[in-house]
Order: C-alpha cells, then sequence, then structure tokens
C-alpha cells in the first residue's frame, strides 16, 4: 500500500511539474490539458476533504469521481479533436478509459479488484506520460522550425460566413 500511495505522490509531483512547464513553454493546448489534469486532482481532493470519505453513490459508482471524469473528458476530447497535434488523443483515449470504468459497475456488478482499478487509476498515468512526451516534442518543434498553429485550420469557431477567426496560438 505504501508503494501506491508513493506513486500517487510522484503523478502528483509530475502533474505540477508539467503544469509550470506548459505555462512557461507551452502555448494554448498544453496549458488547457495541464490545467485541466491538474484541476481534476485539485477537485478530487477537495472531494474527498468534503466528503470525509464517504462518497455518494449510485448503483456502485462514486458520482463525485464520476462527475470530474465527464468534465475531463470532454475538455480532452475538445482539445484533441481541435488541436495541432497528436498527443491529445492519447490523453482523451485514456480519459475515455477512465470514464468507461464507472460505467461497467451500473452494467456488471461483481468488477472490482484489479480490473476496476486498472480501469480507474492507470489512464492517469498514461495521460501524465503522454503530456510530458507532448510537452517535450512541443518544446523541440519551437526550436527547430519555429512557430506553428496550435489549432487545427479545419477547427473555425465562426460560422463560414463571418469575418475573421481566433488566432493561432
Amino acid at each position: 500500500m505504501l508503494i501506491l500511495v508513493a506513486r500517487a505522490y510522484l503523478l502528483h509531483a509530475l502533474l505540477i511539474v508539467l503544469f509550470v512547464q506548459a505555462l512557461r513553454r507551452g502555448a494554448a493546448p498544453e496549458r488547457i490539458l495541464t490545467t485541466t489534469l491538474l484541476g481534476m486532482l485539485v477537485i478530487d481532493r477537495i472531494y474527498h476533504l468534503i466528503t470525509n470519505q464517504h462518497a455518494v453513490m449510485f448503483m456502485g459508482v462514486n458520482l463525485g469521481h464520476f462527475a470530474i471524469d465527464c468534465i475531463g473528458l470532454a475538455v480532452f476530447l475538445t482539445v484533441a479533436l481541435c488541436a495541432n497535434r497528436s498527443y491529445p488523443l492519447w490523453i482523451g483515449a485514456a480519459q475515455l478509459i477512465a470514464f468507461s470504468s464507472h460505467i461497467y459497475p451500473m452494467l456488471v456488478q461483481d468488477l472490482r479488484g484489479p480490473a476496476y482499478l486498472a480501469m480507474s487509476i492507470m489512464p492517469s498515468y498514461v495521460q501524465a506520460t503522454a503530456m510530458a512526451c507532448g510537452l517535450i516534442a512541443h518544446t523541440r518543434r519551437l526550436k527547430t522550425p519555429g512557430s506553428y498553429r496550435s489549432w487545427r485550420a479545419s477547427f473555425s469557431p465562426m460560422p463560414a460566413g463571418m469575418p475573421g477567426r481566433w488566432p493561432s496560438a
């Protein structure tokens, strides 16, 4: 159990370092993703302080964790589909697995143990790794060819007939 606690604190420290690096060197997608990852962690800690380990459960699902993962999924998939990078797809896919971990206990009542833990905890390690690799790739790409678009050219938040577009960075 001590190894799991130490591993969790190492992950928390890594997320803080990634957040600071994204603020210093990242563009909008990196800042949005790291802010969301760190925000999910902070909100989870606050949720546990408020509920005092008495989680609000519905059909075997922790509703607080479900809500946090729903918000994370919406943000990660939006960035993954609109950003001019490939690593957000990994982060979004991992979040989709974490989101699914809340659905399965509703369908299969005996899903607990290693399978449930793997689906609910392991995606955060994949997300942190993908974020670190993406941030490194972004800083390297800025040094080599120079500046590049943060968002896909096909991503246009304005209707086709409207003048102007969002800035690329």
